[in-house]
């Protein structure tokens, strides 16, 4: 059960796993108190005296189940790789918890309640609050549970604005980031495309040769689609560049001019047959048009760097140690996905 938006036919899918895992910092879990150098049974890793128990950890990747739709690897590398992340992540976690402590920061009740009430009311429309709730129980989770992790993120997020506080762009920072990204910061072409996602090679060949023939897109998507999510509105996929597409489809979507037909290309949703009803050609960028982006932009890459500097020399401070089977490859680097929560806490 995800509780978060999906994605459509032919449009690219995220690695969410590594990523939400990393979004996400809290633990909604108690703790052992253990002195010991030893990592007890039944442990996952031991935080100074206090020692998270493999349980408390499935528990974590439940929790990212419900907010984020983390489903973890059902075996082999994959799997190994998952278990020793969610371990490190949960014990990073445990130590920001600490910090933020350190600090005196509190989440006021109300803050969270309001960012939980705003998730519901964007993701739960239909259903409203008994929707969310009954989605919950789906996965084993709670509303306590959620709004506690609400409440860690946004003080994690008060954390790293005192840690990178001391962060300043200047005007040559931002004039120097726009020379040498200029290529990358102006719009890209974008298309607008209708699509159709059939079951085979053979009827994706019919369709597009009925296209040819003079056939009515919208009509045909309706009748045919396996896309639920477009075949109402005629198979629109609206205005998107080739980055927003399955890279296969995207090759083909953005070789031919307006007005043509095209495929059928193949992609894991089936096989699919798209036009191109509008192209919006690429605009270069200018420095007045995006200095106040780049300077967002230059200014949030050099927090993070400041932001990981240090809470990897926290990590290396703390006194963590993981049990053989959730032992990361390196356990005292700040992990990749330690920049500052994002998601159900905006």
């Amino acid at each position: 059960m995800r509780l978060m938006t999906t994605s459509r036919a032919v449009r690219r899918r995220p690695a969410v796993a590594c990523l939400a895992l990393g979004l996400a910092v809290g633990l909604a879990v108690g703790v052992l108190v253990f002195r010991s150098d030893r990592v007890p049974d039944g442990a996952a890793f031991r935080l100074g005296d206090r020692a998270v128990t493999i349980a408390q950890v499935e528990e974590r990747v439940d929790m990212l189940r419900a907010l984020y739709g983390v489903q973890p690897p059902r075996e082999g590398a994959a799997l190994t790789r998952f278990r020793r992340d969610s371990a490190k992540a949960v014990a990073v976690s445990l130590l920001l918890d600490d910090a933020a402590r350190e600090r005196d920061i509190v989440i006021a009740d109300k803050t969270a309640r309001d960012v939980l009430t705003r998730f519901v009311e964007s993701q739960f429309a239909a259903g409203g609050r008994a929707a969310f709730v009954q989605a919950l129980g789906t996965v084993g989770t709670s509303e306590g549970d959620v709004l506690a992790e609400i409440r860690r993120q946004l003080a994690v997020s008060r954390l790293f604005d005192e840690v990178t506080g001391a962060v300043k762009v200047s005007d040559a920072e931002v004039r120097a980031a726009f020379t040498k990204r200029r290529d990358d910061l102006g719009t890209p072409e974008r298309r607008r495309l209708r699509n159709i996602v059939v079951a085979s090679r053979g009827d994706a060949g019919r369709l597009l040769r009925q296209l040819r023939r003079g056939a009515d897109f919208a009509e045909l998507a309706r009748r045919h689609s396996l896309d639920a999510s477009t075949r109402a509105e005629g198979g629109g996929l609206g205005l998107v560049g080739a980055a927003d597409l399955d890279a296969a489809y995207a090759r083909t979507a953005f070789a031919g001019p307006a007005g043509t037909a095209f495929g059928p290309v193949h992609t894991a949703s089936g096989w699919n047959v798209g036009r191109v009803e509008e192209i919006v050609p690429a605009e270069a960028a200018t420095f007045a048009g995006v200095a106040a982006a780049l300077r967002e932009q230059v200014q949030t890459e050099q927090a993070v760097k400041v932001w990981r500097a240090w809470l990897a020399k926290e990590i290396r401070r703390a006194d963590i140690r993981y049990a053989d089977a959730y032992r990361p490859s390196d356990p005292d680097a700040a992990p990749e996905f330690s920049a500052p929560p994002t998601g159900a806490a905006k």
